[in-house]
């Protein structure tokens, strides 16, 4: 028998619902089971009678309030947990609120003078570059100005048998040319720079780099004239110096 209240399926013998207690049947619809039908008693542990119409009314009264009953504490439990959980849950949020009101504010300083840190130490490298740059730059020109107006002295001479010419004084890097030129009976031997030669060219050019001094050194040549032609001997010496 389908409970017309909830649905469930009870025993074709019972007249209350077993999971609701409400009737099964109307107080006029006659049950026609072929015998006699049982119904269980709320607190007791016997049967009745479907013809005791008091103790199925009472029987059926009580199950439905208890059912009440307990749908009513369910009810008030749910509701309870409900406003416990909201009051919890406002606590922490106001307690957290004002817990995260300070730091905010220490935060908001803290990036503030981290900022303002960091911005003075911007202009302070800007600063710093532009002195450096401006202090190189400067020591840069003022060396390459000392540089250029360096003056190297070029100091010509030579032996007996010849003329020279060139000498003088020079800036750094530029170019000089020296000139010799030989006495009938000599030749030119070359430019030397100390006791190295450093040119057999009679015009000899050269860049400044330093303070030079060149000698001219010329050899004597013994001219004899014959019938047959001039010819020319060299006449060893040591009087190149």
């Amino acid at each position: 028998m389908r409970c017309k209240n909830c649905g469930c399926e009870n025993d074709d013998n019972l007249y209350i619902c077993q999971n609701c207690g409400s009737p099964l049947y109307d107080e006029d619809e006659p049950v026609n089971n072929g015998g006699t039908q049982v119904f269980p008693l709320a607190g007791a542990g016997g049967t009745m009678q479907p013809d005791d119409e008091d103790n199925k009314a009472a029987a059926a009264l009580a199950e439905e309030e208890e059912r009440k009953e307990k749908q009513q504490k369910t009810v008030i439990t749910v509701l309870a947990i409900v406003l416990a959980l909201i009051i919890i849950g406002t606590v922490i949020a106001v307690a957290v609120g004002r817990k995260n009101a300070t730091p905010e504010t220490t935060s908001d300083t803290s990036i503030s003078e981290t900022v303002s840190e960091t911005e003075t130490q911007k202009e302070s490298t800007t600063a710093s570059t532009t002195e450096s740059t401006t202090e190189s730059t400067t020591e840069s020109t003022t060396a390459s100005t000392t540089a250029a107006e360096t003056v190297y002295s070029v100091s010509v001479s030579g032996n007996e048998g010849g003329s020279y010419s060139g000498g003088g004084s020079f800036k750094l890097g530029e170019n000089v040319t020296v000139k010799a030129t030989a006495d009938y009976g000599y030749e030119f031997d070359g430019w030397y720079e100390g006791n190295s030669r450093v040119s057999t060219n009679a015009s000899y050019t050269f860049t400044v780099t330093k303070d030079i001094q060149l000698k001219a050194v010329f050899r004597i040549v013994d001219v004899e004239t014959s019938d047959e032609g001039t010819d020319e001997q060299y006449i060893d010496g040591d009087d190149f110096n």
